[in-house]
Formats: structure tokens, C-alpha cells, sequence
């Protein structure tokens, strides 16, 4: 569950960081994508072991420093959802 989230989180950041790359659509449909595998496996009872602000830490983290030669835009240090809103259908 995690790493779902987490991998969701980075693939949001990829598209905000670089939204004028040719790959910024295939990194949002593959947020949503690890963001639907979540809900699927999501029980109520996970709640308090879900921690998305270090979860989003982690995928700053991950981010290149950069893509097709270009540095990223500047992004949001501190998580902007909640765990809510991440698991939330479109």
C-alpha cells in the first residue's frame, strides 16, 4: 500500500515538475493508475499506518534531477493531499 502511494505520488510530481515534457500524460494516467490500485487494497484499518507526509517526502526524494535536460519546476516541499484526497476517486 505503500508503495503504491508513494509511487503515485512520484509519478503526480514527474507531471508537475515537468508538465511540458511529452511523458507528463503517461505519468498522470500512471498516478491514477497506482492511485486505483490503492483504493482497491485500502482498508480503513491501514489509516493510522499510512503517514503521506513522509510517504511524499520520500518521492521528492526520488525525483531526477532532470528530465530530457531540463531541471524541474519548482514543486510544493510539503504534501498538498491528504490521504483522503489521495485515495479519492477522479
Amino acid at each position: 500500500m505503500k508503495s503504491l502511494l508513494r509511487q503515485a505520488l512520484l509519478h503526480m510530481l514527474k507531471a508537475e515538475a515537468w508538465p511540458h515534457s511529452l511523458a507528463a500524460p503517461g505519468w498522470r494516467a500512471e498516478a491514477q493508475g497506482f492511485q486505483s490500485q490503492a483504493r482497491d487494497r485500502y482498508a480503513p484499518s491501514m489509516r493510522q499506518h499510512l503517514d503521506v507526509a513522509r510517504l511524499y517526502a520520500g518521492a521528492l526524494k526520488e525525483l531526477p534531477d532532470a528530465i530530457d535536460g531540463l531541471p524541474p519546476l519548482a514543486v510544493a516541499q510539503v504534501c498538498p493531499m491528504t490521504l483522503d484526497e489521495l485515495l479519492a476517486e477522479e
